[in-house]
């Protein structure tokens, strides 16, 4: 499943991009005043218009550093404008699947079909959602058979009361069923831990 969009979330991707990129400038920015820095104790000789000049090294320096540092800032930035993208277009597409899969889990949809590209980021979190809605799917299809039992013994009993009086064996096998189907619910429904 390949995906089309390279910024899947705009704001966290962008974000780190100009974190980034921000870095690169930085360290182009502390390289030059470190070079300007050093090279203000030297002199340097040179011919301009057929004269021999002397001046320090960082004045003759400065206008090449100041544009080649801003060309090489330009380029290395948008290098890394691409890579991080694409880098965080392997964190970015997975944490749009999850936010979309909690949302349908949310829902009420239990379902483990939760899946991203091989390639992306948090493979081991992605079995770990799978195998969360199906342990979530498995305690709700034990409550939802026991309340189908429920519902079959109230209409069995409210059969045998339209139609004909219960005897005491009838009433007591139903009780205990309704016991027996009432712990069983209990210990279904613990399975899920709630806040109250």
């Amino acid at each position: 499943m390949k995906r089309r969009r390279y910024l899947i979330n705009m704001k966290f991707q962008t974000e780190f991009i100009l974190k980034f990129c921000g870095l690169v400038v930085l360290g182009a920015v502390v390289f030059g005043v470190i070079l300007y820095v050093f090279s203000s104790r030297t002199l340097t000789t040179s011919f301009e218009n057929s004269r021999l000049v002397v001046k320090s090294t960082a004045s003759y320096l400065l206008p090449g550093l100041l544009f080649g540092g801003l060309v090489v800032a330009i380029l290395t930035a948008t290098a890394a404008s691409i890579v991080v993208l694409l880098m965080t277009h392997r964190v970015a597409g997975p944490m749009y699947r999850f936010e979309k899969y909690a949302e349908k889990v949310g829902s009420g949809e239990i379902s483990s079909d939760l899946k991203i590209r091989k390639k992306d980021q948090f493979q081991n979190l992605v079995g770990a959602f799978n195998k969360m809605t199906q342990d979530l799917g498995a305690g709700l299809l034990k409550v939802i058979g026991v309340s189908d039992k429920l519902d079959d013994l109230i209409d069995q009993l409210s059969d045998s009361t339209n139609s004909e009086m219960l005897l005491k064996e009838d009433i007591k096998k139903i009780v205990s069923e309704l016991r027996k189907d009432k712990r069983d619910l209990k210990n279904a429904l613990a399975y899920f831990k709630v806040n109250r």
